[in-house]
């Protein structure tokens, strides 16, 4: 990968040597910049070199795009290929919880953060009908409150991440008081004055 890169910068420059190159070429013969011509041999070479520099900036340009294009393909693949895991995780817990396709419908824009009234509002349903209905999600998923349902949910989507052991918890503890600090700084200075 750093290679590719390398490469591709070196093509660029490369490319941008070459367009420089003939650009100041013509112009120079334009405005009249040069007074004593190069010799014809010399040009010749320059001008091979540089239109070989810019025929390769081009093939290794178009490689690269090439390349990251399928880079882009493989992570939109995966993306999906993880967001049809997670669906067919939720299929699976409804399923096993006895959920209806309404009762299911709810529970995701519960995990969503939409309030009662907002949920029968997108449904075209009463607040009430949301009500009973998750009231019948908590019974048959054995949770009795929304934060406990969408917890659990939230942690069967992060249950193939782990937490990178190696950090010390005082650096962590560091870290969220600087981050507070830093937060609360311009609050406490102005309720001080």
């Amino acid at each position: 990968m750093l290679q590719t890169r390398y490469l591709i910068f070196a093509m660029l420059t490369l490319q941008l040597l070459s367009a420089l190159f003939f650009i100041v070429d013509i112009w120079g013969e334009i405005l009249g910049f040069r007074s004593q011509p190069l010799p014809w041999a010399v040009t010749e070479a320059t001008q091979i070199f540089a239109s070989i520099g810019l025929i390769c900036g081009v093939v290794v340009t178009s490689f690269a795009l090439y390349r990251s294009h399928q880079q882009i393909g493989r992570l939109d693949r995966q993306i999906g290929a993880v967001r049809g895991a997670y669906q067919d995780q939720l299929d699976a817990l409804f399923d096993d919880w006895n959920l209806t396709k309404s009762e299911q419908e709810i529970t995701i824009y519960a995990m969503k953060g939409f309030s009662n009234a907002e949920i029968g509002t997108l449904r075209g349903t009463s607040t009430n009908t949301v009500k009973s209905q998750m009231n019948a999600i908590y019974r048959k998923s054995d949770f009795s409150n929304r934060q406990q349902m969408t917890s659990f949910l939230v942690e069967e989507l992060l249950a193939g991440i782990s937490v990178d052991r190696d950090r010390n918890v005082n650096d962590c503890e560091r870290e969220t008081s600087d981050a507070h600090r830093r937060q609360t700084g311009p609050l406490v200075a102005v309720a001080a004055e």
